[in-house]
This record gives C-alpha cells, sequence and structure tokens, in this order.
C-alpha cells in the first residue's frame, strides 16, 4: 500500500519532495518507444511561473528540467539562471540533439560563466556503438548525432556532464560498459552516469523491466569490490535500511557518481523523495504517480 506523500498533490508552498521533474514545455524532437508523456502540444512554461515555482519552494530542491525535450524551450537558459538564484541544484535532462548547434551550446556556455552551476544531460540509450539499439528504443538512427553531441559538450567546457541510458530486456545491455568507458576516458568533463530500466509504457508495455539488483549485477563487474562500494555525494540517498532498494549510487573515482535506479515498478511508485510539475499545472504531484504507474 502507498504511502500518503505518494498520493497526494501539494501547493509550491508545502511541497514535501527533495528532487523535482519540472516539465518546461511539452515539445520535443524525437518520439522515443518508452516515453511516459504522449502529450506532444507546443505548449511551454511561461517565464513567470517557472520564477513562482522557485521563488515559492520552501526549500531548496534538485531540480530536473524536462518535458517533451527542454532544450527546445527558448528561455531555457534564463530558466537555469533563476533556478541557481534561488539556490536550487539544476539538471537538464535531454536528449542532446540540440547540443550540435554551436549557438544554443555558446547559450549555456554564457550561462556557466555568469556563476549558475547546472548539470547538462544526454541520453544515450545505444552508447557510442549500439546503432540498432537507437533505432528501436529511439526510433530512429541517432548514432552519429549522440556521438557528435557528446563531443561537442565535452569541448564546449561544459564539465559537469551525466550521461544517461535506459536500458530495455534484450537491446541494449551493452551499453552501460560503453557509457562508463566514455566517462573514464573524459574525468574532466563528465561528472554522473545515470543508468535505468524502462517500464511497461509504451512499445514496452508487455516488457518485463529490469529491477534494481538485475542492473547492479551487470555494473558489478565492471569495478572492484571497493569503487563499488554505495557512495553518495549531492544528490538523492536512501540508506541501506530505509526499506526502499530502487536506488544503488556509487563513486569509483573522485569526480565520477554513477546512479543505478529502477522505476515504474511498485517499489519504484513508494519513493517519497521525487515530485513532478507539469507544463500549465500550479500543483506538484509525486512523480510516479503523475506518470500513471499502475497502483497493484
Amino acid at each position: 500500500m502507498k504511502t500518503d506523500i505518494c498520493m497526494t498533490s501539494y501547493d509550491f508552498i508545502n511541497n514535501p519532495f527533495q528532487s523535482l521533474v519540472v516539465d518546461v514545455t511539452n515539445r520535443c524532437n524525437m518520439a522515443c518507444g518508452y516515453c511516459y508523456n504522449p502529450e506532444r502540444l507546443p505548449v511551454d512554461m511561461p517565464l513567470e511561473d517557472f520564477e513562482r515555482l522557485c521563488s515559492t519552494l520552501p526549500s531548496p530542491v534538485l531540480m530536473k528540467l524536462s518535458g517533451g525535450e527542454p532544450t527546445l524551450h527558448p528561455d531555457l537558459p534564463r530558466f537555469i539562471k533563476i533556478a541557481h538564484s534561488y539556490g536550487h541544484l539544476v539538471y537538464i535532462i535531454s536528449n542532446g540533439l540540440r547540443y550540435n548547434e554551436p549557438e544554443f551550446l555558446d547559450s549555456l556556455v554564457k550561462i556557466k560563466q555568469s556563476g549558475a552551476r547546472f548539470s547538462s544531460g544526454i541520453s544515450m540509450d545505444g552508447g557510442y556503438a549500439n546503432r540498432r539499439a537507437y533505432e528501436v528504443i529511439n526510433s530512429g538512427d541517432y548514432l552519429q548525432e549522440k556521438l557528435n553531441a557528446f563531443q561537442a559538450l565535452v569541448d564546449s567546457g561544459l564539465t559537469r556532464i551525466c550521461l544517461s541510458a535506459i536500458i530495455v530486456r534484450g537491446f541494449n545491455e551493452d551499453v552501460i560498459p560503453q557509457l562508463v568507458e566514455l566517462a573514464l576516458k573524459n574525468p574532466k568533463a563528465v561528472r554522473y552516469i545515470h543508468i535505468r530500466n524502462a517500464g511497461n509504457v509504451g512499445r514496452w508495455e508487455e516488457t518485463e523491466p529490469y529491477k534494481i539488483d538485475d542492473i547492479k549485477r551487470m555494473t558489478r563487474d565492471l569495478f572492484t569490490e571497493e569503487q563499488f562500494e554505495q557512495r553518495c555525494v549531492a544528490e538523492l540517498h536512501c540508506s541501506p535500511t530505509s526499506g526502499r532498494d530502487c536506488c544503488y549510487r556509487f563513486r569509483p573515482t573522485p569526480r565520477l557518481q554513477i546512479s543505478l535506479l529502477e522505476f515504474f515498478t511498485k517499489q519504484a511508485s513508494l519513493c517519497p523523495k521525487r515530485g513532478r510539475v507539469k507544463v500549465g499545472s500550479d500543483r506538484i504531484e509525486p512523480l510516479f504517480l503523475s506518470m500513471g504507474m499502475p497502483e497493484g
């Protein structure tokens, strides 16, 4: 049975969550098969609504700018600056395609130079070699575009890069060591790796999703026992005794943190730390409830 915090929506001032996914736009330039947000009307969050959210929250949060594809919002650099000004940690959940546009990437560099700290995410569900995974999971041959975008990020000097991948059973398990390799080859730039399962959504509705123990098993052999020891800095963390074993974070090097995450399962739906704000909404919902998680 779900806890009350996982079944209730909240006013901004009463936000209980440490992490907020903020859908700043419904627009997207990809059509991934696992997407939980099929709404694609070109609706953007107004700047004033975002500032009201940032200023009203009772305490700083880890603010994950999402959508849709957040880099399509024309005011994204200003969103980052506003969130930073109110003390929130900012992470851009992005497919990364717009990092191939020099003018857009330069706008992020200028925000960094102004003193705003943020992490630039790039999803690489096919890693650096699995073209078939991009075709099946992301509905297109994005391999070269993703590699170009990653290199552009590295060359830009935006040194808080997060590589992420959604692992679909039978399609892209090989991506885990590929992302680790990219991170270790670019230690000054890549600070985070996020690996999670695909849920029973979209074209994967009938696919059995991996659980956290499966993802840990696929990752463990890449590291020594000491490197794989659970350790977390500056990100959501539950102790091993919390009873919510759907996340595992470790730091194989002083500059790299790897997060293994279980999504779209009953266990994950009990997480009391993640909320979501949709475009046009003045309420904060539990993340998994707002994604339409089944209650069974």
